[in-house]
């Protein structure tokens, strides 16, 4: 994968920030992950409604990740930690700070209310363990990634390449934007659901 970071996050900076608000966080929708099971859609919607509030009041409508253990009944019984939270800056925000070493759902909030960035994709990539990633816009529109059975890294790295390779020769937001929506549009061929909420 490419660690040309530095042109991945020009694509992340699109608008101006967005302040979150009570009917923002509020306004989360309940959403039924594809491949994630139906008892985890309730903590999913709370966990990103509390993206949202921590944002709004610990971080300036910044950057917020959490990351939650699909295994957290077992680790609440072993007295182990199940939940991380970390906060980052306007345009960029390390999940792994938060994380640990087993099935994990991340999900962190973008205050410029865009959808998935080339940065995000390559985390979810990168990291075997990171099942879901969950984008909160500060408006409480929700996106998210989730690999199923039929998901290939290799393929997975090309098309994120090719992206990339788009991101690179882009000339204006809108060239940055589609270089990720490349990605988006065609990640199910290499195993993961992409969906919008």
């Amino acid at each position: 994968m490419s660690e040309n970071l530095n042109d991945l996050e020009m694509a992340k900076k699109r608008d101006h920030k967005i302040m979150i608000t009570d009917e923002a966080i509020n306004k989360v929708p309940r959403v039924q992950y594809k491949e994630i099971p139906e008892t985890e859609y309730d903590n999913l919607r709370e966990l990103a409604r509390q993206v949202l509030q921590i944002s709004k009041d610990e971080n300036a409508s910044n950057e917020v990740a959490i990351t939650y253990s699909l295994e957290s009944a077992q680790l609440i019984e072993k007295g182990e930690r199940y939940l991380g939270i970390a906060l980052g800056a306007e345009h960029d925000v390390d999940p792994l700070s938060a994380s640990r070493d087993c099935v994990v759902l991340v999900l962190h909030n973008h205050p410029s209310l865009s959808a998935f960035s080339l940065s995000d994709i390559q985390f979810l990539l990168r990291y075997e363990t990171v099942k879901l990633m969950v984008v909160v816009t500060n408006l409480g529109n929700v996106s998210y990634l989730v690999k199923n059975s039929k998901y290939d890294f290799e393929k997975a790295v090309v098309l994120l390449n090719e992206a990339i390779d788009l991101n690179n020769k882009a000339k204006n937001i809108k060239d940055l934007q589609e270089a990720a929506d490349y990605f988006l549009k065609s990640c199910y061929n290499v195993g993961i659901n992409y969906e919008k909420r």
